[in-house]
């Protein structure tokens, strides 16, 4: 019986049959499911904290992040990850519904404090817009804003008008509606 056991360790040495894993040098494949950090798209994000809602963790908080597009998510709320509390259950990517937060591969996440694994819009950002394209975007926004609201205004004066039209025509007439 010994014999046999040892015969099996040294089949085992001799023919180089893998036993452990030489994790940091060597880093095995992982699965296409693998969850690991979220990456976040900041181009399609809308800001309407349905990560945050859906978490079971309560570790997803809604922060301001400069570098997003102001035409979407037009209060430039994007979601900050508290890794310290994430169980990398998936919910906030599946209750997405623009699909801008996904799950990477990379799961290697070290600090010395708590607040190094609180990643931010800028550390899982991807798609980011430069400073000048920001100010255009937030420009745009601006304009496609106050646009919005001349035709808002617009819309109400009309409605006004077409009521004071409507109560002279019934003062004028004479006749009584049926």
């Amino acid at each position: 019986m010994v014999v046999k056991n040892f015969q099996l360790t040294l089949k085992h040495a001799i023919h180089g049959i893998e036993v452990t894993r030489l994790y940091p040098e060597v880093l095995m494949d992982l699965p296409a499911a693998e969850r690991g950090i979220h990456q976040l798209d900041v181009r399609t994000c809308i800001g309407c904290g349905a990560c945050v809602r859906i978490c079971p963790n309560d570790c997803i908080e809604m922060v301001t992040y400069k570098y997003g597009n102001p035409l979407k998510n037009k209060k430039m709320k994007f979601p900050q990850i508290d890794y310290g509390r994430c169980m990398f259950c998936g919910l906030c990517v599946d209750d997405c519904p623009t699909e801008c937060l996904t799950m990477t591969k990379d799961f290697q996440i070290a600090g010395w404090n708590r607040d190094d694994i609180i990643l931010g819009p800028d550390d899982i950002a991807v798609g980011k817009y430069s400073d000048e394209e920001a100010a255009k975007l937030a420009e745009e926004a601006r304009i496609a804003a106050e646009e919005k609201k001349k035709k808002k205004a617009a819309a109400a004066k009309a409605k006004k008008a077409k009521a004071e039209a409507a109560k002279k025509g019934d003062e004028g007439s004479g006749e009584k509606k049926e």
